[in-house]
């Protein structure tokens, strides 16, 4: 029982540690002229990595330019980041880059 819960306390520990990297603002700050893939390697990779050779997957409703930007400037929950620090050209080249590398998952069938 005792090992159980040690187990148990290191692991949520663990969990914690792990996702602790992917949450609130990110104080990122891109380097003077790096591009939108750099970017992404820099500042997203730590949280999205690739799936079926595409860079991400986006929802039907965040593939686009604005969505994107949205989401990147302002995060969304406990596991989206916010980025205030990427603005103006540095987050559409980041959504420029997302959209022609990254997947699209398929509209939901109603």
């Amino acid at each position: 029982m005792r090992k159980m819960t040690a187990l148990s306390l290191a692991l949520t520990g663990y969990a914690l540690i792990a996702l602790s990297g992917c949450a609130k603002n990110n104080d990122y700050m891109p380097a003077a002229g790096a591009t939108g893939e750099s970017i992404f390697k820099e500042a997203c990779v730590k949280c999205h990595s690739p799936v079926n050779g595409k860079v991400m997957i986006l929802r039907p409703e965040v593939a686009n330019s604005e969505a994107i930007i949205e989401r990147v400037r302002n995060g969304k929950g406990f596991g989206m980041p916010a980025f205030p620090n990427l603005m103006g050209d540095s987050v559409q080249m980041l959504a420029d880059y997302l959209l022609e590398n990254a997947g699209t998952l398929p509209e939901a069938a109603e």
